[in-house]
C-alpha cells in the first residue's frame, strides 16, 4: 500500500481532513494535498510529523511494502525491574542515581553487610511494656576479678 493510500485510510479512521491533519502535524495544507494526490513524497521531518499525527510508526507510513502496522514488541522488563523503575521515578532521577552511586562506591557486599548488621536506633524493653512485670531496676552487676588473679608481689 502506498503512502497516499495509507495516509487517506488513517485520516478516515481518525475523522481527519487535510486541514485538521495540517494543524496536527504542522505540515502545510499544500504539502498534504500533494502527498494525497501522489505528486510528492514528504521529507523526513514532515513524514515523522505525519506519522505522529496519525499515530503510526514512521516505518509503517514510509514503507510501501508494509501492509499493516507491526505489533509492538513485548515488554522486556521483568516485574522486579518494573518495580525498580517505578521506585526510581517516584524518588526522582537525581536521588536514584545518588543511591546507585553510593552502593557502587561502597560495594554491594559492604552495603549489604552494613544493612543486615545494622543495630536498631531504638531498643524497646519488652518487660517495661508488660504491666504484670515489676519495674524495679535490676541490681548492678559488678565484675570482680577472682582472688587468684591478683598481682603477686
Amino acid at each position: 500500500m502506498e503512502l497516499k493510500q495509507k495516509l487517506q485510510l488513517l485520516m478516515a479512521r481518525r475523522s481527519l481532513n487535510g486541514q485538521k491533519l495540517a494543524r496536527l502535524s504542522q505540515v502545510s495544507d499544500s504539502e498534504i494535498s500533494r502527498i494525497l494526490q501522489g505528486k510528492s513524497r514528504p521529507g523526513l521531518d514532515n513524514a515523522l510529523r505525519l506519522a505522529q499525527a496519525v499515530g503510526v510508526s514512521l516505518d509503517f507510513l514510509a514503507d510501501d511494502t508494509m501492509e499493516a502496522e507491526p505489533s509492538p514488541p513485548e515488554d522486556a522488563l521483568s516485574s522486579e525491574e518494573r518495580k525498580l523503575l517505578g521506585v526510581s521515578q517516584k524518588i526522582g532521577c537525581t536521588e536514584a542515581l545518588a543511591i546507585l552511586e553510593n552502593v557502587r562506591f561502597l560495594g554491594y557486599e559492604v552495603a549489604m553487610s552494613r544493612l543486615v548488621g545494622a543495630k536498631p536506633v531504638i531498643e524497646i524493653d519488652k518487660d517495661a511494656a508488660d504491666p504484670r512485670v515489676s519495674h524495679t531496676p535490676p541490681a548492678p552487676h559488678l565484675s570482680r576479678a577472682p582472688a587468684s588473679a591478683g598481682v603477686s608481689a
